[in-house]
């Protein structure tokens, strides 16, 4: 169990750090962030808060997707995913004073902070413990409705925010965070998880996993 949750602090770690790199290289960001950031310019928000925002949204829609409340899951990933806006602002805080110019740079930059995010992604379904909400529908997708096709799930929930940040972005006539980053996390993130599931050393115990889940499920009287 210690080793499970040593891992998720690990990958919410990753995922918001990989979605600030692709901030600061302003070449591009993950469908989701690229939505916060165009909402965040409309709105004055920080993108660490409209993401939590969303998040929050998204939850509810998982549960119609699930067809059932998810009970204190449900809590558990409201929190992680508020752990996941405030790293991000925080990850942007600490690297405000980083400069990328070049264009070069901010493409090796972007790339390296999309395989970031689909490392934690990896991580996140071997440990499933605990879920972002965005993760989780396209885990509930994968597994529920596509057949466990990942490539197919992640594109229809990447594609949900993408156009969220397209409509924001064109009527307010200042598209953000929509570049070369987005298309290749929104053709490739699907493949990255796959590799990422094939060669990350991640093992962890699901005896122990499911006893925790039981004994939270059924605590005792």
């Amino acid at each position: 169990m210690t080793k499970g949750l040593l891992w998720l602090c690990t990958s919410v770690l990753l995922n918001a750090f990989g979605n600030a790199l692709t901030v600061k290289a302003a070449f591009g960001s993950a469908p989701w962030t690229a939505a916060s950031l165009n909402i965040s310019s409309a709105t004055g928000l920080t993108v660490g808060t409209v993401l939590i925002i969303m998040g929050l949204v998204v939850l509810v829609a998982d549960d119609l997707l699930r067809q059932h409340w998810n009970g204190i899951k449900d809590v558990f990933n409201f929190l992680y995913m508020m752990s996941f806006g405030y790293l991000i602002d925080l990850w942007l805080l600490v690297m405000q004073p980083i400069t990328v110019n070049s264009w070069l740079l901010r493409v090796i930059v972007c790339v390296i902070g999309v395989l970031c995010i689909a490392a934690a992604l990896s991580i996140y379904f071997k440990v499933n413990l605990v879920l972002h909400p965005f993760d989780d529908m396209l885990k509930i997708l994968r597994e529920k409705y596509l057949k466990g096709n990942v490539v197919l799930a992640q594109r229809i929930s990447l594609g949900i925010p993408l156009a969220i940040g397209l409509a924001v972005g064109l009527f307010r006539h200042e598209l953000l965070g929509i570049n070369l980053g987005t298309l290749i996390s929104f053709l490739c993130m699907g493949y990255f998880i796959l590799f990422f599931d094939r060669f990350l050393p991640v093992h962890v115990n699901r005896e122990a996993v499911l006893h925790h889940r039981m004994h939270r499920a059924h605590p005792a009287k």
